[in-house]
């Protein structure tokens, strides 16, 4: 299999497993901001988290059977792509807690 290809589909792979909890965190974002925006609980949490990994297990399940050989590409970018999600959700959620810093180097 094109090893291209198998990045470019495990990085889609890693986006959309990343997308129930990342939609769940910007939900709890807006609701400390104030913004009436859903609920975001506990419950919900936990089921974001399960749909996530049941995704992102299926999907490597389906390449191990299909394209062997491809496993470790794929898991790769999937997990790289994923992380990268959460990197960039957690800058956010850092700068919700501690507010954002002035230009000057002084907080407002």
């Amino acid at each position: 299999m094109n090893t291209t290809l198998v990045i470019v589909v495990g990085v889609i792979c890693g986006l959309v497993g990343s997308l129930p909890s990342a939609y769940l965190f910007e939900v709890a974002l807006k609701n400390v901001a104030g913004e009436a925006a859903g609920t975001a609980s506990v419950a919900n949490g936990l089921v974001s988290i399960l749909v996530s990994f049941s995704m992102l297990s299926l999907a490597t399940l389906v390449v191990y059977f299909v394209a062997r050989e491809s496993t470790l590409t794929f898991g790769c970018a999937m997990i790289t792509a994923f992380l990268a999600v959460w990197g960039i959700e957690s800058i956010r959620g850092w700068r919700a807690a501690n507010g954002r810093a002035s230009a000057e180097g002084k907080d407002e």
